[in-house]
């Protein structure tokens, strides 16, 4: 694998991970504001800039990560003009990130959604909720679609890797 190819793989990781991590934290953050501000025009033009931001960002970060390679100077420098990494090669690093990913996004959320079903049950049997909660239905649908979109990383990892590995 050379230099290049490595910076290729990295850049394009980190923007389907931010891309990820801000479609998921940061836009239902801002959407549930919505819901207690007054101010609801400002923060749909503000989720709507943020989206198109991300969207533009992790498409440029996909699509032209050469450009970024270039004009960075990221393969110049090194001693050798490849990279050793045993076995692995784009696509296979490709799928172990995509995993990952989708690993956080399960890892990350089932317990607060667990804790937010069981509090929504409690609530509909007794009328009252966990001391010191309350039940959020939006942060309840939050939390089944990032574990969902993190079980279909998991499980179509080989075919977004195939996605993503193309040049």
């Amino acid at each position: 694998m050379t230099k290049r190819d490595f910076f290729r793989i990295l850049i394009k990781i980190f923007g389907l991970y931010s891309a990820v991590i801000t479609v998921f934290s940061i836009v239902p953050q801002n959407i549930s504001s919505l819901y207690f501000g007054d101010e609801s025009t400002y923060i749909i033009l503000w989720v709507v800039a943020v989206l198109g931001v991300v969207i533009s960002l992790f498409l440029f970060l996909l699509f032209k990560s050469d450009y970024i390679i270039d004009k960075l100077k990221l393969d110049k420098g090194f001693d050798e003009e490849q990279i050793n990494l045993g076995s692995l090669n784009n696509e296979s690093i490709f799928k172990l990130a995509l995993i990952v990913i989708g690993g956080f996004l399960i890892i990350d959320y089932a317990p607060n959604l667990l804790f937010d079903i069981v509090n929504a049950f409690k609530l509909k049997a007794t009328y009252s909720t966990i001391e010191g909660s309350n039940v959020d239905y939006f942060q309840i649908s939050v939390g089944i679609i990032n574990i969902i979109i993190g079980y279909l990383f998991i499980t179509n990892y080989k075919s977004i890797a195939n996605y993503l590995d193309k040049k």
